[in-house]
């Protein structure tokens, strides 16, 4: 016996001149928003919604300055940031910052709860406007406890933020760890493969950029931002040298 369909309004196939007229009479503009980074925003031609991007490095190697710098940045041009930071207490969050810029963050933080984390993303959209997500970092996202293959749900995790940024309209930057042991690869050929479970973080980032201090001396201000890739734009194993000054992170001349 044939199923009968019931059709909804917004559930039906149409062509891409109808979708196209429909987005025109909505006035959807592409929210675009760039890093200040002249190099990166040349290679990746800025940000824009419904991207995913990854941002690894060895501990201590410039992850969580990279992105506050890019806060800073994307709050200059008035795109409003929400924050989830599980690894640092406001207090101190806060005071990494040179200046203090306005973004928004939980007042409570819950982990290992994907879905809370997604409901509180549009929540903020909703209320505040914020359309830009930072998330530090990956594994506060899932109870690695409870699972028997971390692999598999850092994967669906990442399907899960991606679908998220496309059906929200968010650009969503996700921190996360490199293998045991690759604070010692500077030098060598640095590539998506030293992210903890790369396979699954590449297939589904739009960009994957890794921060590496220049020297083995974690005080060091200097450091190379590497670019493997860049869906959108083609770009591939790029390297832009950054320098840590007024407590940002800056293209070094």
């Amino acid at each position: 016996m044939e199923q009968t369909l019931v059709k909804r309004p917004d559930d039906r196939i149409i062509s891409s001149y109808e979708m196209k007229e429909i987005l025109g009479r909505r006035g959807d503009d592409e929210f675009k928003i760039f890093s200040r980074l002249p190099t990166l925003d040349k290679l990746v031609d800025g940000f824009v919604e419904g991207e995913l991007i990854s941002i690894s490095g060895p501990t201590k190697h410039g992850k969580t300055t990279l992105c506050q710098s890019l806060t800073a940045a994307f709050t200059e041009q008035n795109g409003m940031c929400l924050w989830f930071s599980f690894e640092s207490m406001p207090k101190y969050f806060f005071a990494a910052f040179p200046k203090l810029p306005l973004f928004y963050l939980p007042m409570r933080l819950k982990s290992n709860d994907l879905t809370w984390v997604i409901t509180k993303m549009i929540e903020s959209k909703k209320e505040y406007g914020t359309r830009i997500v930072f998330l530090d970092h990956l594994h506060f996202l899932l109870d690695l406890a409870r699972t028997t293959n971390a692999s598999i749900e850092v994967g669906s995790v990442i399907r899960r933020l991606k679908t998220a940024a496309v059906q929200n309209g968010l650009i969503v930057f996700l921190m996360c760890h490199t293998v045991k042991g690759a604070s010692i690869l500077e030098g060598k050929d640095i590539s998506h493969e030293l992210i903890r479970d790369s396979s699954f973080v590449a297939q589904e980032s739009d960009t994957v950029m890794l921060i590496v201090r220049r020297t083995e001396c974690p005080s060091s201000n200097e450091a190379a931002l590497y670019v493997p890739f860049s869906r959108r734009t083609g770009a591939l194993n790029e390297v832009i040298p950054l320098v840590k000054t007024d407590g940002y992170m800056r293209e070094r001349i």
